[in-house]
């Protein structure tokens, strides 16, 4: 982890894990923390002013995230990027959104197919070399499609999904261009959406899926060989 001084810090409690869940997601995802790096709790209490309770439980809660790999007396270690997780969480996000994005397809209000809309533009201006500024852009998008058919249960899923597909799609974002290609699904998902093709809008969120799959697993595949 980069030798970095004390962030600001005046939102942190320090009973409670979750303040710290985000920062340290972020430094993750971000790279900052890079993929099998060990993670030394002392530098994130020194950080962050906390102490080592709510570092612990953070970095607990960021396992169950799958973010974090914990090996008893080994310590913890930012988890490393795989194959064989992105072709998991790719497979179960095919699972879970098409369906979805075709029950949203046919739920959806006027005032949500602006929301998408405006939604795409705000994507489309956005310079994908602002890693961070894309990635919002870029999920909001989706989730601006998918959101009328998202109940708790299915949140809570999606939300852990996406969690760790990010540092996927940022690896695709930022060396690989992969939202050149995004692009045009983009255009077909929210065509679909706003005629109300339910068929039409899973199958091409099924194929966009695949698409940003496919393009981050053969650069990915390049690098860990």
């Amino acid at each position: 982890m980069d030798d970095v001084p004390p962030l600001d810090r005046p939102g942190i409690s320090e009973g409670l894990a979750r303040d710290l869940v985000g920062l340290i997601r972020s430094l993750i995802l971000t790279g900052a923390i890079a993929p099998g790096e060990k993670i030394l709790p002392k530098q994130l209490q020194e950080r962050f002013g906390v102490s080592h309770i709510p570092v612990r439980e953070a970095l607990r809660a960021l396992e169950a995230e799958g973010l974090v790999v914990t090996i008893p007396r080994r310590g913890s270690t930012a988890a490393a990027v795989s194959l064989k997780e992105l072709q998991e969480v790719y497979a179960l996000r095919r699972l879970l959104e098409p369906p979805l994005m075709s029950e949203a397809t046919q739920v959806r209000t006027a005032a949500q197919i602006a929301t998408a809309q405006t939604a795409l533009e705000r994507l489309e201006r956005t310079d994908p070399a602002d890693t961070e500024a894309f990635l919002a852009a870029h999920g909001d998008f989706h989730w601006s499609l998918i959101g009328p058919a998202v109940r708790p249960l299915g949140r809570r899923l999606l939300e852990q999904l996406w969690v760790v597909s990010e540092r996927y799609v940022r690896l695709g974002v930022s060396a690989y261009h992969v939202d050149q290609p995004a692009r045009h699904d983009h255009r077909h998902l929210i065509d679909a959406y706003i005629v109300g093709d339910a068929a039409g809008a899973a199958q091409e969120t099924s194929e966009h899926l695949r698409l940003v799959e496919a393009t981050i697993r053969e650069q990915l595949a390049h690098e860990l060989h």
